[in-house]
């Protein structure tokens, strides 16, 4: 099976800033479970024509979709070949029948097109870089966003591993770097036994990974959030700060930050407060409209038991 690369090296942060994810987030706030998987309910994985062109910073992004539909995460968005190249031309500058134009492309250009145009239909509210040296916010990131998208620089025995079936490692002898290629990271396991706890997809299929092999190739990390990541009464992740992130977003764009602020909550002995304070005015001989209003609030008291 042919299998292509295409990732470009990322841009400096002094060129292309980006948001910081670990400036907002507390992993210390976070109970991570031992097993997180965002992959096992997939049953196929598609090649997203990455065996024939160099668009694998598009197709993890059609995996990353793909998975979200499967975990009720996001909408379900059913990617097609057709969407992941009409992206990957958009962002690289790709013809098709012009092999003199598949360069590849760079993982910040891809999210800020899923974020301004969309793939698949699909669009993201924002996206922040992931510190890949940090086990504990690349842990956290996980958990909370269920996918890491990840650019890393793949030696000649990381591809033939792939071919045997055998997990991404590190070895004393790589053969040399192949290319720079993007991969969807969905899975953590802090008990599988070994030192194999990652796995990830590309190409078409899952891919097992060591802590070892991350530490030595990837290069980049991302997490993407859209509205859907948002929980349906407005909140967010324990452990994760978002008027911080909203206020990050802002400073590079100059835009309203896009995650939407979970409302302070509201003490559980709220009700009998106001109830204390309610019932001896709701008992009160009233007229016109504060006897109705008084009305109203013995049958609110009532329903609540107060």
């Amino acid at each position: 099976m042919s299998r292509r690369y295409g990732r470009k090296a990322p841009y400096s942060p002094d060129v292309r800033p980006r948001l910081q994810l670990g400036a907002a987030l507390h992993p210390e706030q976070v109970q991570v479970p031992n097993v997180v998987d965002e992959l096992s309910a997939v049953s196929d994985w598609p090649m997203f024509l990455n065996d024939s062109i160099g668009d694998c910073t598009c197709a993890a992004a059609g995996h990353m979709l793909e998975a979200w539909a499967a975990y009720g995460r996001g909408a379900a968005v059913k990617v097609s070949d057709a969407d992941v190249l009409k992206a990957y031309e958009a962002v690289s500058g790709y013809i098709p029948g012009r092999p003199d134009t598949d360069q590849g492309a760079v993982m910040q250009d891809v999210l800020d097109y899923w974020r301004k145009t969309g793939i698949g239909g699909h669009k993201i509210l924002a996206f922040a870089e992931v510190d890949i040296k940090n086990a504990a916010e690349i842990e956290t990131a996980l958990y909370l966003f269920g996918h890491i998208y990840v650019g890393l620089n793949v030696p000649k025995s990381a591809e033939d591993q792939f071919g045997a079936g055998a997990p991404w490692d590190v070895v004393a002898n790589d053969g040399g770097i192949l290319g720079g290629h993007a991969v969807d990271l969905g899975y953590w396991n802090a008990d599988m036994p070994g030192k194999t706890r990652l796995a990830v997809v590309t190409w078409g299929a899952r891919q097992e990974m060591t802590a070892a092999f991350w530490s030595e190739y990837v290069e980049e990390a991302w997490v993407v959030a859209d509205a859907d990541w948002i929980s349906a009464t407005g909140g967010s992740p324990p452990g994760l700060d978002v008027p911080a992130l909203n206020a990050q977003f802002t400073a590079l764009t100059g835009q309203p930050g896009p995650f939407p602020i979970a409302p302070s909550p509201v003490p559980a002995d709220a009700d009998r407060t106001f109830a204390a304070v309610l019932r001896p005015w709701a008992f009160e001989q009233h007229c016109c409209d504060n006897a109705k209003a008084a009305k109203a609030a013995q049958t609110w008291l009532k329903a609540k038991g107060l």
